[in-house]
C-alpha cells in the first residue's frame, strides 16, 4: 500500500480531462498531496503540445494526480518527469513481465508501439515549483484504436487476457510514490541514470527528423534541463520537446 498517493481517491464516472478536474480542484482548495482523480470515461483526454488521447470509457487507466514538490527547484523540474515516468514504466513491466522503455520525453513504448502517455503541468512560485498535476492514461484493455492513432497498444493486446483496472490501480499508486520519494530525498543522480538507460533507442543508431530533414544519431542522454541529447558526425546536438521526431 502506498503511503499517500491514491490514499484519497476521487473517482469520476465522466470528465473531459482529469488534468482540467485537478486544476480546478486546485484553484479553489488545496487537496491532500498524493490525491488521485480517476474518471471511467475522459472525454476529451490531453497529451503533450495539445495532443488528444484516446480513451475508451472503463477500459483504460486514466487519472491525474496532485503533488506539491516544492522542494524542487523550477530549474530541475524534469527530474518530476524522470520519477513519474519511471514509475509508470516499472508499473507495466510487473504486470506484463516484459520489458517496456521511456520514448523522451514521457511516453511508454513495448517494442515500437506506444502504451502509455503523461502529461505533468507545473505552478511555479519563486524559484521552485509549487504544485504539479501528472496526469497519466494507459491503454489496458482497449482492444481495438482509431486507425487515426499511429502506433497504439495495450496490455490486453500484448498479455491476450483482460486485468482487472481495480486491483491494477494501487500498483501504479507503489510505483509513483517509489519514484516521488527518491525525487524527494534528492536523489537526482539515481533518477538520471535510471531514465537514461531506460531510454527508447539509447545508444541505438537511429534515425531522426529536425526541420525537416532526416539524419541518423545515437542518443547518449538527456541534459538537466530536459533536452535531448544525440550525438550525429561526431557531434552533440540537443534537442527541445518537438524540435526532433523519432523515424519509427
Amino acid at each position: 500500500m502506498a503511503l499517500f498517493i491514491g490514499t484519497h481517491h476521487i473517482q469520476l464516472d465522466s470528465t473531459d480531462s482529469t488534468n482540467n478536474y485537478a486544476r480546478e480542484l486546485l484553484s479553489s482548495q488545496k487537496p491532500t498531496e498524493g490525491t488521485v482523480i480517476s474518471a471511467t470515461e475522459q472525454r476529451s483526454g490531453r497529451g503533450q503540445m495539445g495532443n488528444g488521447w484516446e480513451a475508451a470509457p472503463g477500459k483504460n487507466l486514466t487519472i491525474s494526480l496532485i503533488l506539491y514538490p516544492v522542494f524542487l527547484a523550477a530549474d530541475k523540474q524534469f527530474f518530476l518527469n524522470m520519477a513519474i515516468s519511471l514509475g509508470v514504466k516499472d508499473f507495466c513491466e510487473e504486470v506484463l513481465k516484459e520489458e517496456v522503455r521511456i520514448k523522451w520525453p514521457n511516453d511508454i513504448y513495448y517494442g515500437n508501439k506506444k502504451l502509455a502517455g503523461i502529461l505533468i503541468e507545473n505552478s511555479i512560485s519563486g524559484s521552485s515549483l509549487s504544485s504539479s498535476i501528472a496526469g497519466i492514461g494507459i491503454n489496458i484493455n482497449q482492444e481495438s484504436f482509431s486507425p487515426a492513432l499511429p502506433n497504439p497498444v495495450s496490455f490486453v493486446q500484448i498479455t491476450q487476457q483482460h486485468h482487472s483496472l481495480e486491483e491494477l490501480q494501487p500498483l501504479l499508486h507503489n510505483y509513483l510514490e517509489k519514484y516521488y520519494l527518491q525525487l524527494r530525498q534528492g536523489h537526482y543522480n539515481f533518477l538520471d541514470k535510471a531514465y537514461t538507460v531506460a531510454l527508447y533507442r539509447y545508444q541505438q543508431t537511429s534515425e531522426f527528423i529536425h526541420k525537416d530533414k532526416r539524419f541518423k544519431g545515437e542518443i547518449t542522454g538527456v541534459a538537466k534541463d530536459g533536452k535531448l541529447l544525440v550525438e550525429s558526425g561526431g557531434k552533440e546536438h540537443r534537442f527541445m520537446f518537438k524540435e526532433v521526431e523519432y523515424v519509427l
